[in-house]
């Protein structure tokens, strides 16, 4: 299995996921969301982070233990829009820039762009409506 192209460690992408899930917490558009899918119980917080963690470092090819298909998870979501991913990558962006040294904060930060932008895109295409047959 392949590791990251830059220096992290799994305790790290720990703290990052905690102080992230923490900041996304408070936040006046991405609190909501995550409150009625999460829920609000310290316990259910843990479970997704851990979660998500899980995600990170398959992602880097750190580990392959997770187990999940993210677009689906977001597409079954009605709360979750495109229009809300520029504002979870800033948050994780400015969170990775607190929590990591630079090279981490810059590769990880890259990841999640890309991801992010795939995730929206998706959410775009898939609840797009069909276009009505043509009159003829």
């Amino acid at each position: 299995m392949a590791a990251a192209r830059f220096p992290i460690t799994e305790l790290q992408i720990d703290q990052l996921v905690r102080a992230f899930y923490t900041r996304v917490r408070k936040d006046v558009v991405l609190g909501p969301v995550f409150r009625r899918a999460v829920g609000t119980s310290d316990a259910a917080w843990r479970e997704h982070e851990a979660r998500i963690a899980s995600f990170w470092r398959n992602a880097l090819g750190l580990d392959r233990s997770f187990s999940g298909n993210p677009m689906m998870t977001h597409l079954n979501n009605s709360d979750v829009v495109p229009e809300q991913f520029p504002v979870w990558l800033s948050l994780f962006r400015e969170t990775a820039d607190d929590i990591l040294p630079p090279q981490a904060a810059q590769g990880i930060s890259e990841l999640a762009e890309r991801i992010g932008k795939s995730l929206a895109m998706g959410l775009m295409q898939f609840r797009a409506p069909e276009d009505p047959p043509p009159l003829l």
